[in-house]
């Protein structure tokens, strides 16, 4: 391995990562409405599930990308690699609003999908490289901040944009970010990861039942409410209540703006308690409330936009408390597997089910909304709130003490020399 200027990675990186996501987060105000509009060329598709086909070929092809680490990654330059990525982006954004159909817009937002999917977790794996075992959960509060500064920037900058000069001036903006981090990229350090211990063998760590447990009932669902509920249901809603997409743009960010400002304080508390899995469960169940808020709001005879934006800013709240703190329980219950097989290929399996929960989000929402998005929001509400007491009965059955900090020498004594 060769690792080379940490001190200059330790900002340039993130200053990267935050314009990445900018790029990306910059059609979050409109593209289902965008694609919803292009449905007409592509008739066989129906409205609610053209405006979710190119949230779910994205984050469909963060998955692949992060599934496919272990073989894209070990023994090449990073650098190189998060350039390219980079690069990648900005073409796709520029194509993504030439699209004419559908199929089209689904097909540069896949291609999208996947340089997205190489940086994060490019960026992730340099900010933990760089973090001690008792400051995991700080440097996965720092990853979050980052990603969701550029989420508001780039949700502001990008509905202000489509709202004064179109979706394709929008896009064309997009790519131009794109290019500005992939030039910000090629100036950090060359890194090298080492051959790991042993071949990556991902039927191992799905043996692993606590590993299961966290994935399918903790980051599964996390991520699905985000991508069904604020990448799809809250747009379209909010749009047909008849707000602009600057003023939707707007609305949006108040989770990002959350996430970014909160999400380091609790990173930190968690660190301190020794308590992730407690965390873990809390933001479960506070996100549950989240989903709850329309529907006991269009009971109690209150409607307007208002609803929909105390249910944004409880959501940020529920994601900022319990999504960092999945991370540290990752190393607590999977430290044999990354010992075998190095950090890389865990963390990339593990966000592999992250993105296929943000996949499943929009097409189990425009199935939903298929009835009314109150019935879409009570399922999800249901779904978030069931998850808490499996996750906790799933965790005792396997026998792991979730929240006891397991000793992982090699993992704690040099984490930068951690592969």
């Amino acid at each position: 391995m060769r690792k080379t200027g940490s001190v200059a990675a330790s900002w340039l990186l993130p200053i990267c990562f935050f314009l990445a996501t900018a790029a990306d987060a910059s059609c979050n105000a409109f593209l289902p409405v965008f694609a919803r509009a292009l449905q007409p060329a592509t008739p066989a598709l129906a409205p609610s599930m053209a405006a979710g086909l190119p949230i779910a070929a994205f984050w469909l092809m963060v998955a692949v990308a992060q599934l496919s680490a272990a073989s894209w990654e070990r023994g090449r330059d990073h650098r190189w690699l998060i350039t390219a990525a980079l690069a990648l982006s900005a073409l796709t954004q520029a194509l993504s609003g030439q699209a004419g159909s559908v199929p089209e817009l689904v097909l540069w937002r896949a291609m999208g999908g996947f340089a997205t999917g190489m940086v994060m977790i490019l960026a992730q794996d340099g900010m933990l490289r760089g973090s001690g075992a008792h400051a995991r959960t700080a440097a996965s509060g720092a990853y979050l901040s980052a990603f969701f500064a550029g989420t508001i920037a780039g949700t502001l900058g990008g509905g202000f944009i489509a709202g004064r000069g179109g979706v394709e001036m929008a896009f064309l903006a997009a790519a131009a970010v794109a290019v500005m981090a992939a030039l910000a990229a090629w100036r950090l350090p060359s890194y090298r990861d080492t051959v790991a211990p042993q071949p990556f063998r991902v039927a191992t760590l799905l043996r692993n039942p606590s590993f299961m447990a966290l994935v399918l009932l903790a980051a599964v669902p996390s991520r699905l409410l985000i991508s069904a509920f604020l990448y799809y249901l809250a747009p379209l809603r909010l749009h047909d209540q008849g707000m602009s997409t600057a003023e939707t743009g707007w609305v949006l960010a108040l989770y990002a703006a959350i996430m970014a400002t909160t999400a380091p304080l609790w990173s930190r508390l968690v660190d301190r308690s020794g308590r992730p899995f407690a965390f873990t469960l809390g933001g479960l169940g506070l996100s549950a409330l989240a989903m709850a808020v329309v529907p006991l709001a269009s009971w109690a005879g209150w409607h307007g936009p208002a609803p929909m934006i105390v249910a944004i800013v409880l959501l940020g709240l529920a994601q900022a408390i319990g999504m960092a703190p999945q991370v540290t329980v990752l190393f607590n219950v999977a430290a044999a597997e990354m010992d075998r097989f190095g950090r890389t290929p865990v963390l990339g399996i593990f966000r592999v089910f992250e993105r296929l929960g943000l996949f499943a989000g929009p097409l189990l929402a425009g199935f939903l909304g298929a009835g009314t998005d109150q019935s879409a929001l009570t399922t999800l509400a249901l779904l978030a709130l069931l998850a808490v007491p499996a996750l906790g009965a799933a965790f005792a059955l396997a026998g792991h003490a979730s929240d006891r900090r397991r000793p992982d020498r090699r993992l704690n004594a040099t984490p930068e020399t951690t592969p």
